[in-house]
C-alpha cells in the first residue's frame, strides 16, 4: 500500500553537483528531510516524475545530471538503465535521504490523456499492493510567474500555483482532477500528469505544505501525504 507521498520539486538545481551556489539550498534540505522521515515506514520507494513517454524502470536505475550541466551520478535500486531528467532528480533526493532499499521509478507522459492517468495510477496501486511504498512525487507548478522567469510572463500563473498548492496541500483529489492540461500547458507547469496519477491512486488521510517559494518565477512546493 501507499503509505505515503513526497512532493518535491524538479528543478535540476535540486542536484547539489548542479546547484553549485546553493540556489535551492532550502528546497533541497526540506525534500531531503521530508524523504527521510517518510522512508522510515517504507518497504519499497516508487520515483515518479513526467516526461516524453510513460515508461516503469522496474529495478531504478542510475540518474545522470551530465544532460544538465552537472557531473553527478545518482544511482538507486538495482537497475543500470539511466534515468530521464525528473527521475534523476527524485534520485539525488531519495540517494541523500540515505535510502539503500528497492526502488521503482515512472514517467508519466506529459500528454497522457485523464482516462490514461487513471489506467496509470491502477498500476501504481498494483505494484505498491504489498509492500509498504513511499512515492517519491517530482514536480514543478507555473514557470510563468515573472518576466525573468523560463516561460513568458502569464497574469494567473500565481493564482494557479496557490489553488493547486492548497489542493496538494489538502490533499483536495478532486480539485487536482479538475485542472486541464492545457492550461498546465500555458502556464509551463510540469507536474500536472503526476500529481492527477496521485489523486487517482491515494486517499490520505494526513496532509502538509512544507515550504513553497518561487525563486526564477517557478512553483516550488516541497508537500506530504500520509496514509
Amino acid at each position: 500500500m501507499i503509505t505515503g507521498v513526497a512532493f518535491i520539486p524538479a528543478a535540476p538545481l535540486l542536484c547539489p553537483d548542479v546547484d553549485i551556489e546553493s540556489l535551492l539550498a532550502d528546497e533541497r534540505a526540506a525534500s531531503i528531510e521530508l524523504v527521510a522521515e517518510l522512508q522510515q515506514d517504507a518497504d519499497l520507494v516508487v520515483i515518479i516524475g513526467a516526461g516524453d513517454t510513460t515508461t516503469w524502470f522496474e529495478h531504478g536505475g542510475i540518474g545522470s545530471t551530465r544532460s544538465f550541466g552537472g557531473s553527478g551520478r545518482y544511482p538507486v535500486g538495482t537497475g543500470v538503465e539511466e534515468l530521464p531528467q525528473a527521475i534523476t532528480v527524485g534520485a539525488s533526493v531519495v540517494v541523500a535521504a540515505g535510502w539503500n532499499g528497492e526502488v521503482k521509478a515512472l514517467v508519466v507522459d506529459s500528454e497522457a490523456t485523464p482516462a490514461l492517468r487513471e489506467v496509470i495510477s491502477k498500476e501504481l496501486l498494483a505494484k505498491s499492493e504489498h509492500q509498504r511504498t513511499l512515492v517519491v512525487a517530482v514536480g514543478d507548478g507555473t514557470a510563468t510567474r515573472t518576466e525573468k522567469a523560463p516561460g513568458y510572463i502569464q497574469p494567473d500563473a500565481i493564482s494557479f500555483d496557490e489553488a493547486i498548492n492548497e489542493a496538494i496541500g489538502n490533499a483536495d483529489l478532486a480539485l487536482i482532477l479538475t485542472i486541464e492540461q492545457s492550461t498546465a500547458d500555458r502556464l509551463w507547469c510540469r507536474g500536472l500528469p503526476v500529481w492527477q496519477v496521485l489523486a487517482h491512486a491515494c486517499t490520505p488521510s494526513h496532509s502538509a505544505r512544507i515550504l513553497e517559494s518561487a525563486p526564477f518565477g517557478v512553483n516550488y512546493l516541497v508537500a506530504s501525504w500520509r496514509a
